[in-house]
């Protein structure tokens, strides 16, 4: 086959046609994967609670520690880890909103198994503790009510799922129902969806859960323990919320000499921090893909919440994919690296006479500039003279008309 450009013939075989066409594919098939990996990591609304906080005065990070129940961590832990992140924060003059507002925002919560009842039906759920701005780190979509928080005035409030609402109302238009926990009357606030999706139905098991401000429901279930807190913190640098959280757990960084070491990419700790604003970042994956070999061993007591379980998921669904999209990049940059080598081999040119040529135009150029300033010069000399000329010229036509106009003036007064 034959191709006419601008009186030239560029020959291209039906073979290199096929591989031009098999690599436009084959990048094709990356970029969608892409963005549909992009759509599936912005679906977890749990991991892009620093991306809803965010504004345009800065970035923010979103960071979640995961605790062992052998730390027994209750509210007065949680109120000396504030503490420490309200004096990094300050320390480094982060801990003022220009606007007013809050500079940052936490929540946690943990978990134990409850017995539900109304009238005569009895429901085992997992009750979920929760304390600080939970549910703005979790906003489960909203079936009817509204969510609830440490400002409410009634601690005696609950949001419920809808599997709880079927199983105990058989509806989910229960806003304002109550139900007993023990002793006490918890009235529902509100009803959240359960996403249908295969694996949120995997990582979110078939309990069913209600919420309940944390405070109350220690009281009632004296082995319920802090297990999770989560923080989204400014992050002028890379890492700084990470290492504030660390921090504020008293996991401290590692002397410069031990940094050398090989990183061991299990954690013996009772706590676990996560970035997660990066953890689906190319790097982190790439990491993750790297260690996978170590993915089955778990040597701390630590339990992950339904959506940290999600995210993982999602994680080992993010390597996956990225790899396959690796897969997709190799035959088009080989071809691409042939292509170069060709025409780089092909070239009529070479270096120096590149080199030599751009002289010559920069030399080319300095010659006209220099001939227009000396034409300029010129002009200008010649404009100068030109009015000398003419100012002597109006000069000397100024005097004549007064001599006259004097020869006048003296023959009309005489």
């Amino acid at each position: 086959m034959v191709i006419k450009i601008k009186q030239r013939e560029l020959h291209i075989s039906r073979k290199q046609i096929y591989l031009l066409a098999l690599n436009v594919f084959l990048v094709a098939v990356f970029l969608i994967m892409g963005s549909r990996a992009k759509s599936a990591r912005e679906a977890l609304y749990s991991q892009q609670a620093a991306a809803r906080w965010e504004d345009k005065a800065g970035a923010y990070a979103q960071v979640s520690a995961f605790i062992s129940p052998n730390l027994k961590m209750q509210q007065e832990g949680i109120a000396g880890i504030r503490s420490s992140v309200m004096e990094t924060l300050s320390a480094d003059s982060l801990n003022e909103n220009p606007e007013g507002g809050r500079v940052w925002l936490d929540a946690f919560s943990g978990e134990c198994q409850a017995q539900v009842r109304r009238e005569n039906n009895v429901l085992s759920v997992t009750a979920v503790g929760v304390g600080g701005d939970f549910f703005q780190f979790h906003p489960l979509p909203l079936l009817s009510g509204s969510y609830i928080s440490d400002e409410d005035l009634n601690q005696d409030r609950i949001v419920v799922d809808e599997n709880f609402a079927w199983a105990m109302f058989g509806s989910n238009d229960i806003v304002g129902m109550q139900v007993w926990m023990g002793n006490v009357i918890y009235t529902i606030a509100g009803v959240v969806a359960v996403d249908d999706d295969s694996l949120y139905q995997i990582a979110y098991g078939e309990s069913n859960r209600i919420y309940v401000p944390y405070t109350m429901l220690q009281k009632q279930q004296e082995q319920l323990q802090i297990t999770c807190y989560e923080a989204i913190m400014p992050n002028p640098i890379s890492n700084y919320g990470y290492r504030t959280l660390r921090k504020a757990f008293g996991i401290e960084e590692e002397a410069e000499e031990a940094v050398k070491k090989p990183d061991n990419p299990l954690n013996f700790g009772d706590v676990e921090v996560v970035d997660n604003s990066v953890r689906f970042d190319f790097v982190p994956l790439w990491k993750g893909i790297a260690n996978r070999k170590y993915q089955m061993m778990h040597p701390a007591f630590i339990g992950y919440p339904f959506w940290e379980n999600l995210a993982r998921l999602e994680e080992q669904q993010q390597q996956n994919i990225l790899i396959l999209r690796l897969l997709l990049l190799i035959c088009p940059l080989v071809c691409l690296v042939l292509w170069l080598y060709h025409l780089w081999n092909s070239r009529k040119w070479t270096l120096k006479g590149l080199l030599l040529n751009a002289y010559d135009r920069i030399s080319e150029r300095q010659a006209r500039r220099a001939e227009e300033k000396r034409a300029a010069e010129e002009d200008e000399t010649v404009e100068e003279e030109t009015g000398t000329l003419e100012e002597e010229e109006i000069v000397e036509e100024t005097a004549g008309v007064l001599q006259a106009v004097t020869a006048e003036d003296i023959f009309h007064l005489k």
